[in-house]
């Protein structure tokens, strides 16, 4: 029998990010929703959107469910909420 073992003790990495500028106004935006598949994720979520859209009259909400909250979100996700949304909100349950 044999296995593998991995080594998590590698040094600190630097890597340098920004935090993207905030938009002037969310009336008429399109809002991203990333649900984490948490218990009642989508329902807290899902009452987020609606005062949302009420209170900014949103063009369009683009909602994204992950697989799991242990789950990294995908790549074609991520382009697609980059693509298309003017802010994004990511909510968890529980």
């Amino acid at each position: 029998m044999s296995f593998v073992v991995f080594n998590p003790t590698s040094g600190p990495q630097s890597i340098k990010t920004h935090i993207a500028p905030r938009p002037d106004s969310l009336h008429d935006g399109v809002l991203g929703i990333i649900d984490n598949g948490k218990t009642n994720s989508d329902t807290v979520l899902n009452r987020i959107v609606e005062g949302l859209r009420v209170r900014y009259k949103l063009k369009d909400v683009i909602k994204i469910k992950k697989h799991s909250a242990s789950h990294q979100l995908q790549n074609d996700a991520s382009r697609e909420l980059a693509g298309t949304c003017d802010f994004v909100l990511a909510g968890i349950g529980d």
